[in-house]
Protein backbone atom coordinates (compact mmCIF):
# COMPACT_ATOMS: atom_id res chain seq x y z
CA UNK A 1 0.00 0.00 0.00
CA UNK A 2 1.67 3.23 -1.08
CA UNK A 3 1.75 6.46 0.89
CA UNK A 4 -1.13 8.30 -0.56
CA UNK A 5 -3.51 5.16 0.07
CA UNK A 6 -2.38 5.06 3.11
CA UNK A 7 -3.39 8.82 3.98
CA UNK A 8 -6.60 8.71 2.11
CA UNK A 9 -7.77 5.51 4.35
CA UNK A 10 -6.28 7.50 7.52
CA UNK A 11 -8.30 10.71 6.22
CA UNK A 12 -11.84 8.66 5.95
CA UNK A 13 -10.88 7.18 9.27
CA UNK A 14 -11.17 10.32 10.64
CA UNK A 15 -14.07 11.71 9.58
CA UNK A 16 -16.11 8.50 10.64
CA UNK A 17 -14.57 8.71 14.19
CA UNK A 18 -16.09 12.12 14.12
CA UNK A 19 -19.26 10.93 12.98
CA UNK A 20 -19.33 8.44 15.63
CA UNK A 21 -18.62 11.11 17.97
CA UNK A 22 -21.85 12.89 16.69
CA UNK A 23 -23.57 9.89 17.10
CA UNK A 24 -23.15 8.76 20.84
CA UNK A 25 -23.95 12.72 21.36
CA UNK A 26 -27.42 12.68 19.48
CA UNK A 27 -28.77 8.98 19.65
CA UNK A 28 -31.18 9.55 23.31
CA UNK A 29 -34.69 8.12 23.96
CA UNK A 30 -36.99 10.36 21.45
CA UNK A 31 -35.19 11.39 19.10
CA UNK A 32 -35.99 10.60 15.47
CA UNK A 33 -34.20 7.82 13.84
CA UNK A 34 -34.66 9.83 10.36
CA UNK A 35 -33.17 13.20 11.74
CA UNK A 36 -30.58 11.11 13.47
CA UNK A 37 -29.30 9.48 10.04
CA UNK A 38 -29.66 12.80 7.96
CA UNK A 39 -27.57 14.11 10.71
CA UNK A 40 -24.72 12.09 10.52
CA UNK A 41 -24.87 11.53 7.14
CA UNK A 42 -24.34 15.31 6.80
CA UNK A 43 -21.51 15.21 9.28
CA UNK A 44 -19.70 13.17 6.95
CA UNK A 45 -20.40 15.55 3.85
CA UNK A 46 -19.32 18.55 5.45
CA UNK A 47 -16.09 16.73 6.55
CA UNK A 48 -15.28 16.52 2.71
CA UNK A 49 -15.74 13.19 2.27
CA UNK A 50 -18.40 10.71 1.01
CA UNK A 51 -20.69 8.12 2.50
CA UNK A 52 -19.29 4.89 1.54
CA UNK A 53 -23.01 3.17 2.50
CA UNK A 54 -26.21 4.54 4.04
CA UNK A 55 -25.56 4.93 8.38
CA UNK A 56 -27.49 1.58 10.09
CA UNK A 57 -29.20 2.43 12.62
CA UNK A 58 -30.07 -1.25 14.32
CA UNK A 59 -31.96 -1.98 17.22
CA UNK A 60 -32.54 -4.63 19.91
CA UNK A 61 -32.21 -8.12 18.26
CA UNK A 62 -32.05 -6.51 14.72
CA UNK A 63 -28.08 -6.75 13.94
CA UNK A 64 -27.51 -4.53 10.68
CA UNK A 65 -28.88 -3.19 7.48
CA UNK A 66 -30.93 -1.31 8.84
CA UNK A 67 -31.57 2.52 8.58
CA UNK A 68 -34.07 5.23 8.24
CA UNK A 69 -36.91 5.00 5.64
CA UNK A 70 -38.83 7.52 3.57
CA UNK A 71 -40.85 9.59 5.92
CA UNK A 72 -40.11 7.47 8.85
CA UNK A 73 -41.33 8.25 12.42
CA UNK A 74 -40.19 5.78 14.29
CA UNK A 75 -38.05 6.99 17.25
CA UNK A 76 -35.61 5.65 19.88
CA UNK A 77 -36.90 4.36 22.92
CA UNK A 78 -35.62 3.88 26.66
CA UNK A 79 -34.77 0.15 26.11
CA UNK A 80 -33.26 -0.06 22.81
CA UNK A 81 -29.84 -1.08 22.20
CA UNK A 82 -28.74 0.62 19.28
CA UNK A 83 -26.13 -0.12 16.96
CA UNK A 84 -24.80 2.66 14.46
CA UNK A 85 -22.54 1.56 11.65
CA UNK A 86 -21.21 4.06 9.33
CA UNK A 87 -18.90 4.23 6.41
CA UNK A 88 -17.45 6.78 5.14
CA UNK A 89 -14.53 7.21 1.69
CA UNK A 90 -12.27 9.42 0.22
CA UNK A 91 -11.74 8.02 -3.01
CA UNK A 92 -13.18 5.16 -2.82
CA UNK A 93 -11.09 4.39 0.30
CA UNK A 94 -13.26 3.25 2.88
CA UNK A 95 -13.36 3.28 6.88
CA UNK A 96 -15.94 1.20 8.59
CA UNK A 97 -16.87 1.46 11.68
CA UNK A 98 -19.89 1.24 14.29
CA UNK A 99 -20.91 1.82 18.32
CA UNK A 100 -23.14 0.29 20.64
CA UNK A 101 -25.75 2.40 22.20
CA UNK A 102 -27.37 1.51 25.56
CA UNK A 103 -29.50 3.78 27.28
CA UNK A 104 -30.41 2.09 30.44
CA UNK A 105 -27.34 0.00 31.03
CA UNK A 106 -29.25 -3.11 31.04
CA UNK A 107 -27.13 -4.68 28.05
CA UNK A 108 -23.86 -3.22 29.53
CA UNK A 109 -22.26 -6.44 29.32
CA UNK A 110 -22.64 -7.60 25.56
CA UNK A 111 -21.77 -3.98 25.03
CA UNK A 112 -18.39 -4.72 26.68
CA UNK A 113 -18.56 -8.26 25.23
CA UNK A 114 -18.06 -6.93 22.04
CA UNK A 115 -15.92 -4.05 22.33
CA UNK A 116 -13.52 -6.29 24.51
CA UNK A 117 -13.59 -8.86 21.94
CA UNK A 118 -12.99 -6.14 19.03
CA UNK A 119 -10.05 -5.01 21.20
CA UNK A 120 -8.76 -8.08 21.38
CA UNK A 121 -8.91 -9.01 17.77
CA UNK A 122 -7.20 -5.80 16.99
CA UNK A 123 -4.00 -7.14 18.85
CA UNK A 124 -3.36 -9.77 16.93
CA UNK A 125 -4.43 -8.08 13.29
CA UNK A 126 -0.38 -8.23 12.19
CA UNK A 127 1.05 -9.41 8.67
CA UNK A 128 1.13 -13.53 8.85
CA UNK A 129 -2.17 -13.73 11.64
CA UNK A 130 -4.35 -16.32 10.27
CA UNK A 131 -8.01 -15.06 10.00
CA UNK A 132 -9.34 -17.80 11.54
CA UNK A 133 -7.20 -16.83 14.67
CA UNK A 134 -9.17 -13.61 14.94
CA UNK A 135 -12.73 -15.39 14.57
CA UNK A 136 -11.37 -17.77 17.77
CA UNK A 137 -9.85 -14.87 19.50
CA UNK A 138 -13.71 -13.18 19.16
CA UNK A 139 -15.77 -16.09 20.11
CA UNK A 140 -13.56 -17.00 22.90
CA UNK A 141 -13.67 -13.34 24.24
CA UNK A 142 -17.51 -13.30 23.62
CA UNK A 143 -18.23 -16.21 25.41
CA UNK A 144 -16.01 -15.49 28.42
CA UNK A 145 -18.87 -13.14 29.18
CA UNK A 146 -21.56 -15.52 28.86
CA UNK A 147 -23.06 -14.53 25.45
CA UNK A 148 -22.48 -16.48 21.71
CA UNK A 149 -21.31 -14.32 18.59
CA UNK A 150 -22.90 -14.33 15.63
CA UNK A 151 -21.46 -16.87 13.61
CA UNK A 152 -23.44 -15.89 10.16
CA UNK A 153 -21.85 -12.40 10.83
CA UNK A 154 -18.28 -11.69 9.68
CA UNK A 155 -15.84 -8.61 9.49
CA UNK A 156 -14.38 -8.16 5.59
CA UNK A 157 -11.51 -6.99 3.74
CA UNK A 158 -11.98 -3.61 1.93
CA UNK A 159 -10.66 -2.39 -1.16
CA UNK A 160 -11.15 0.66 -3.31
CA UNK A 161 -15.13 1.09 -3.75
CA UNK A 162 -15.59 -2.22 -2.52
CA UNK A 163 -16.62 -2.77 1.16
CA UNK A 164 -16.99 -6.41 0.98
CA UNK A 165 -13.62 -7.84 -1.29
CA UNK A 166 -15.37 -11.55 -1.51
CA UNK A 167 -12.86 -12.47 1.72
CA UNK A 168 -14.42 -11.95 5.31
CA UNK A 169 -13.06 -11.67 8.44
CA UNK A 170 -14.65 -14.63 10.81
CA UNK A 171 -16.32 -13.96 14.11
CA UNK A 172 -16.01 -17.63 15.37
CA UNK A 173 -13.18 -20.30 15.18
CA UNK A 174 -12.62 -21.03 11.47
CA UNK A 175 -10.14 -23.44 9.83
CA UNK A 176 -9.12 -21.52 6.88
CA UNK A 177 -5.24 -20.63 5.00
CA UNK A 178 -6.33 -16.97 4.49
CA UNK A 179 -3.54 -14.93 6.62
CA UNK A 180 -3.19 -11.07 6.64
CA UNK A 181 -0.78 -9.56 4.44
CA UNK A 182 1.30 -6.48 4.29
CA UNK A 183 -0.89 -3.54 3.19
CA UNK A 184 -4.36 -5.37 3.66
CA UNK A 185 -7.09 -3.34 4.62
CA UNK A 186 -9.89 -4.95 6.62
CA UNK A 187 -12.54 -4.39 9.04
CA UNK A 188 -13.21 -6.45 12.51
CA UNK A 189 -16.75 -6.37 13.22
CA UNK A 190 -17.62 -8.54 16.06
CA UNK A 191 -21.36 -8.91 17.12
CA UNK A 192 -22.41 -10.51 20.67
CA UNK A 193 -25.96 -11.80 21.44
CA UNK A 194 -28.01 -13.05 24.12
CA UNK A 195 -30.06 -15.19 21.35
CA UNK A 196 -28.94 -17.98 19.17
CA UNK A 197 -25.62 -16.81 17.79
CA UNK A 198 -27.32 -16.67 14.64
CA UNK A 199 -29.29 -14.22 11.85
CA UNK A 200 -32.20 -14.54 9.09
CA UNK A 201 -32.81 -11.94 6.61
CA UNK A 202 -35.99 -9.65 8.02
CA UNK A 203 -38.91 -8.64 5.48
CA UNK A 204 -37.87 -4.71 5.52
CA UNK A 205 -35.34 -3.45 3.26
CA UNK A 206 -34.04 0.37 2.84
CA UNK A 207 -30.87 -0.24 1.17
CA UNK A 208 -29.66 -1.42 -2.16
CA UNK A 209 -26.94 -1.31 -4.14
CA UNK A 210 -26.63 -1.33 -8.42
CA UNK A 211 -25.83 -4.73 -10.20
CA UNK A 212 -26.34 -3.91 -13.54
CA UNK A 213 -28.52 -2.12 -16.52
CA UNK A 214 -31.52 -4.56 -16.66
CA UNK A 215 -34.93 -3.93 -19.04
CA UNK A 216 -37.84 -3.63 -16.95
CA UNK A 217 -41.14 -2.75 -17.73
CA UNK A 218 -42.13 0.61 -15.41
CA UNK A 219 -41.26 3.64 -16.75
CA UNK A 220 -40.43 5.05 -13.27
CA UNK A 221 -38.11 1.96 -12.68
CA UNK A 222 -36.07 2.31 -16.17
CA UNK A 223 -35.83 6.31 -14.99
CA UNK A 224 -34.66 5.01 -11.52
CA UNK A 225 -32.53 2.74 -12.86
CA UNK A 226 -30.57 5.46 -15.00
CA UNK A 227 -30.25 7.48 -12.10
CA UNK A 228 -29.03 4.92 -9.67
CA UNK A 229 -26.46 3.83 -12.47
CA UNK A 230 -25.14 7.14 -12.60
CA UNK A 231 -25.22 8.10 -9.30
CA UNK A 232 -24.43 4.96 -6.86
CA UNK A 233 -22.83 2.61 -9.58
CA UNK A 234 -20.71 1.21 -6.53
CA UNK A 235 -21.55 1.15 -3.56
CA UNK A 236 -25.18 0.97 -1.38
CA UNK A 237 -27.43 3.48 -1.44
CA UNK A 238 -30.77 4.43 0.55
CA UNK A 239 -34.02 4.81 -0.60
CA UNK A 240 -34.94 7.50 1.39
CA UNK A 241 -31.92 9.31 -0.93
CA UNK A 242 -34.47 9.03 -4.30
CA UNK A 243 -36.36 11.81 -4.74
CA UNK A 244 -38.67 10.06 -7.09
CA UNK A 245 -40.68 8.27 -7.75
CA UNK A 246 -42.59 8.46 -4.31
CA UNK A 247 -44.29 6.14 -2.34
CA UNK A 248 -45.85 3.27 -3.46
CA UNK A 249 -43.98 3.89 -6.84
CA UNK A 250 -41.06 4.11 -5.46
CA UNK A 251 -41.52 0.47 -3.68
CA UNK A 252 -43.21 -0.82 -6.72
CA UNK A 253 -39.90 0.33 -9.11
CA UNK A 254 -37.46 -1.00 -6.42
CA UNK A 255 -39.26 -4.23 -6.33
CA UNK A 256 -38.94 -4.58 -9.81
CA UNK A 257 -35.24 -3.71 -10.09
CA UNK A 258 -34.68 -6.20 -7.54
CA UNK A 259 -36.98 -9.63 -9.31
CA UNK A 260 -35.05 -7.87 -12.44
CA UNK A 261 -31.59 -8.58 -11.14
CA UNK A 262 -30.49 -4.70 -11.72
CA UNK A 263 -30.40 -3.68 -7.78
CA UNK A 264 -29.09 -6.17 -5.09
CA UNK A 265 -31.30 -5.74 -1.46
CA UNK A 266 -30.12 -5.63 2.03
CA UNK A 267 -32.72 -6.86 4.21
CA UNK A 268 -32.41 -6.15 7.68
CA UNK A 269 -30.64 -8.75 9.56
CA UNK A 270 -32.61 -10.45 13.23
CA UNK A 271 -31.47 -12.42 15.60
CA UNK A 272 -32.97 -16.09 14.92
CA UNK A 273 -33.77 -16.44 19.16
CA UNK A 274 -35.21 -12.83 19.08
CA UNK A 275 -31.97 -12.24 21.08
CA UNK A 276 -30.19 -8.48 22.07
CA UNK A 277 -27.19 -7.84 19.83
CA UNK A 278 -24.25 -5.10 20.13
CA UNK A 279 -21.83 -4.83 17.90
CA UNK A 280 -18.41 -2.80 17.90
CA UNK A 281 -16.16 -2.33 14.67
CA UNK A 282 -12.86 -0.48 13.40
CA UNK A 283 -10.97 -0.30 10.21
CA UNK A 284 -7.36 -1.44 10.60
CA UNK A 285 -4.75 -1.27 8.30
CA UNK A 286 -2.19 -4.29 8.71
CA UNK A 287 1.44 -3.53 8.85
CA UNK A 288 3.89 -4.31 11.54
CA UNK A 289 2.40 -1.91 13.39
CA UNK A 290 -1.19 -2.04 12.36
CA UNK A 291 -3.27 1.74 11.96
CA UNK A 292 -6.46 1.19 13.56
CA UNK A 293 -8.05 4.11 11.32
CA UNK A 294 -10.95 4.74 13.26
CA UNK A 295 -10.00 5.24 16.33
Amino acid sequence: MDTETTDKYIEAGKTAKKAIELAKKIVKPGVSILETAQKIESEIMKNNAQIAFPVNISANDFAAHDTAFPNDTRVFRDDDIIKIDIGVHIDGYIADTAVTICFDNSKADLVKASEKALENALKIACPGTNIGDIGKTIQETIESFGYKPVSNLSGHYLGQYMIHTGTSIPNIETNTDVVLKEGDAIAIEPFATDGAGAIRDGSRVGIYRFLENKSVRLQSARKLLQFVQKNYSTLPFAARWLKEPRGFMLDAALKQLVQAGALHEYPVLKEVGNGMVAQAEHTVLVFDKPIVTTV
